[in-house]
């Protein structure tokens, strides 16, 4: 079923940005040290990944394009709901749920 009238190719632009290089050890520790459970609402990882392991995604408490370093201190893993939410509205009060979370976790708090 077609809804709406064809307008033909879809138009393209070409762009350029910085791609930060993740280390891949820093988001593996992320996800493990979560153990299937989302570090921000608790709730386990909603689905399984290809090789049956708990899908959560990593997330840089401060952004590495702000300056934030790709290190386990700065590293948690959250469901796709709340990652996203994060990307949206990082407001504060989520943020200092995860540096606690993250310092109880390595023994810091």
């Amino acid at each position: 079923m077609r809804v709406g009238k064809d307008r033909g190719p879809v138009s393209s632009r070409s762009t350029t940005g910085k791609c930060f290089v993740r280390d891949e050890y820093v988001a593996e520790y992320a996800r493990r040290r979560a153990g299937g459970e989302c570090d921000l609402c608790g709730q386990p990882a909603p689905f399984k990944g290809k090789l049956g392991e708990p899908y959560l995604e990593c997330h840089h408490i401060v952004w590495l394009a702000n300056g934030g370093a790709d290190s386990i201190e700065n590293t948690v893993a959250l469901c796709p709901n709340c990652h996203r939410r994060m990307h949206i509205l990082n407001r504060s009060k989520d943020r200092a749920i995860l540096v606690t979370r993250i310092r109880r976790s390595l023994g810091n708090a």
